[in-house]
């Protein structure tokens, strides 16, 4: 499953769910911080942060055929005039996105609010890892910012990085992915962990 195909469906749902007025836009990063950084995109753990501060289940039924993810979590808030998404879920992406080849499988949580400023979420992702977006994880709509952590700070890998090596530190776990999105008005962030094959 694509992250385009991910986006898309974010897209749908808050496109269904939120206000036709709505135009405000609440902060992500700290959401996103708390949601999925420090659970390290464990589902359950992320999951439960939002059951606890009273996040609505959006049923994986809601997004039909759509689904981004294999055993997708997803819930919702309505806040003032915006939507906030967030979804977890396991995924495979062998076309080209992260890797030219070979399949990489990841673990994601990611958040998403409706309407949203896209650059400076995304300004504000970048500030805060101190790091410029990977060229080869990004074009138009989506940023990736990959790095590895490295005696407690995040490292963040070269764009020329050949695709063994990428596969190799994606295999031994010390690998994340963060990216940013823009799909339609719905803005994301997203944690990815390289799982084991």
């Amino acid at each position: 499953m694509s992250l385009k195909t991910f986006a898309a469906a974010a897209t749908a749902v808050a496109l269904a769910l939120i206000p036709a007025a709505a135009h405000a836009q609440d902060p992500q990063l700290a959401l996103f911080q708390s949601t999925c950084v420090e659970t390290d995109g464990q589902a359950s753990a992320a999951m439960a942060r939002l059951d606890a501060a009273g996040w609505d289940v959006l049923p994986p039924e809601m997004m039909g055929g759509d689904a981004p993810f294999e055993n997708m979590q997803a819930r919702m808030l309505f806040g003032g005039e915006s939507i906030q998404i967030a979804m977890t879920g396991d995924m495979t992406d062998g076309l080209g996105t992260l890797t030219d080849g070979g399949d990489l499988y990841l673990a994601v949580c990611a958040v998403g609010v409706m309407p949203g400023d896209y650059a400076a979420i995304d300004g504000a992702v970048a500030d805060w890892l101190d790091m410029t977006p990977n060229a080869e994880m990004s074009n138009a709509e989506l940023r990736g910012y990959p790095y590895t952590m490295e005696n407690g700070r995040k490292v963040a890998l070269a764009s020329d990085l050949g695709e063994d090596a990428l596969l190799e530190l994606a295999g031994d776990g010390n690998m994340r992915i963060v990216m940013t999105g823009d799909s339609d008005g719905v803005i994301m962030i997203m944690y990815m962990r390289p799982q084991p094959r």
